[in-house]
């Protein structure tokens, strides 16, 4: 195979070589690597397989990405210019604050007349920031504006795969095309047709990971940066933190403090006391995929398709007690501190992966939460031929994006089997769960390989 050196190694032997059950246990054989060699069950090396053919992995590949190339470019880009340039989400939250900021007024006015139960629609539940930057974009000609949206949109997307590739240290084309593939595929285009601020945090988050990669503090900037336009990805900063990257802490905490004095700070307050609080109180809306929402459907089953809203005291409980376990698992795990670029690659996508769990609300299209992992876990799982950190991430991927599509398409089409409905609501949750397991997984099996890495090199 492609990537393995021949030393430690011995040529395949005939199919009927071992019929007599004699094969050995293990064949070391070590594997050229970005920051070191690879110690490997032999089975696994020297197996051949369809997939182990460079060439008919290369046909797959076009085969595959040619069309979804083709679908994104249409969906992502050429549709949303040609037929329309309406965002729903940029359009009637963002702008709408940001327009609201401008006159001078509150813009959290929907959340003080009808309630930010839940982090959807037209209330803007977000901090001043991004309201306040798009305070120029008011006036601008709708049309303009929603073509320098996609455009943007579009490039942070490109800045996150040109960062995440480089901290994952990729240099094979068939892996890039790979994780590009599956990036393209998520949900990209739906966040592009709202205009969501979603891509923008994942760009941040792709600058973040290849400074938390490389030990540089300047990731701490882009940490902030995304903290302060929306706090969902508030708990990676407990990783900056039990990791010990102080001057990465620092220019976090102090980014983050300088956005939101310097944007419309007079609002600040209201949205840290009163808005954060009732979002954060969590929802049962079937677009919940986080524990969350699944424990506040079980205690109050009429907030699934929103006749109620808001979550009882006894699941905000529960799912506070999940939270906490979640992220303390998750340091457990990640300690002691990884030293190589791939485990503190695999660290990275652990705090990550468990954000979801975390957090009271998680929609399928918060991309900064579940593609970084993704990518992460799939670089290292093909790297290392682990099966079950792949099929973990392809049942997440699975159970989050075409099993979320599934049901609004079954709402939308009038479906009325609310049992099956109820149980299809809880895809997402299962997905994301299923990533965070694979992250774990993956950060110890990791630790393994490197504890066997001095027999992988002598061998070698």
């Amino acid at each position: 195979m492609p990537g393995w050196s021949k030393a430690g190694t011995s040529p395949r032997p005939p199919r009927h070589a071992y019929a007599d059950n004699t094969a050995p246990s293990y064949t070391y054989a070590c594997r050229l690597y970005p920051d070191n060699f690879r110690l490997v069950k032999g089975p696994s090396a020297i197996r051949l397989t369809a997939l182990a053919n460079r060439r008919f992995r290369g046909l797959l590949l076009i085969w595959a990405g040619v069309p979804i190339a083709v679908l994104y470019l249409w969906g992502g880009l050429v549709e949303p210019l040609l037929l329309g340039t309406y965002q729903g989400d940029f359009q009637e939250s963002y702008l709408r604050a940001a327009g609201r900021i401008a006159a001078g007024l509150d813009p959290y006015d929907l959340c003080q007349r009808f309630g930010c139960l839940e982090p959807t629609g037209p209330q803007y539940v977000m901090p001043p920031l991004l309201a306040w930057l798009l305070q120029p974009a008011v006036h601008v000609d709708g049309h303009a504006l929603g073509v320098a949206v996609i455009i943007v949109l579009n490039a942070a997307l490109v800045v996150f795969l040109w960062f995440a590739l480089k901290a994952l240290k990729v240099n094979d084309w068939q892996l890039a095309v790979l994780l590009v593939l599956v990036a393209l595929t998520f949900g990209v285009t739906g966040n592009i047709e709202e205009g969501q601020v979603n891509l923008l945090l994942l760009a941040l988050s792709g600058i973040w990971l290849l400074a938390w990669v490389d030990g540089g503090w300047w990731g701490g900037l882009a940490l902030g940066g995304e903290v302060a336009l929306k706090l969902i990805q508030a708990p990676v900063g407990v990783l900056v933190l039990a990791g010990r990257r102080w001057s990465m802490l620092a220019a976090a905490a102090a980014t983050g403090i300088v956005l939101w004095l310097v944007a419309a700070p007079q609002y600040l307050l209201e949205y840290l006391f009163r808005v954060l609080p009732a979002i954060s109180a969590g929802t049962g809306l079937y677009e919940n995929h986080s524990p969350g929402g699944t424990i506040t459907r079980l205690f109050q089953p009429d907030t699934f398709l929103g006749a109620v809203r808001g979550s009882p005291p006894t699941a905000r409980a529960i799912t506070l007690g999940i939270a906490v376990a979640a992220l303390a698992l998750t340091l457990w795990v990640l300690r002691p501190q990884a030293v190589a670029a791939t485990g503190r690659a695999l660290e990275a996508g652990a705090i990550v992966a468990v954000t979801p769990i975390v957090a009271s609300y998680s929609w399928g299209t918060h991309l900064v939460l579940l593609l970084l992992p993704m990518l992460v876990l799939i670089a290292w799982g093909v790297r290392n031929l682990d099966w079950t950190v792949l099929g973990l991430v392809a049942a997440g991927y699975l159970f989050i994006s075409p099993g979320h599509h599934w049901l609004q398409a079954l709402l939308a089409s009038g479906y009325s089997n609310l049992f099956v409905l109820r149980v299809m609501a809880e895809f997402g949750m299962v997905g994301i769960v299923a990533i965070w397991i694979a992250s774990l997984l993956a950060v110890g099996r990791e630790r393994n390989l490197r504890a066997s890495h001095g027999l992988a090199a002598e061998k070698c």
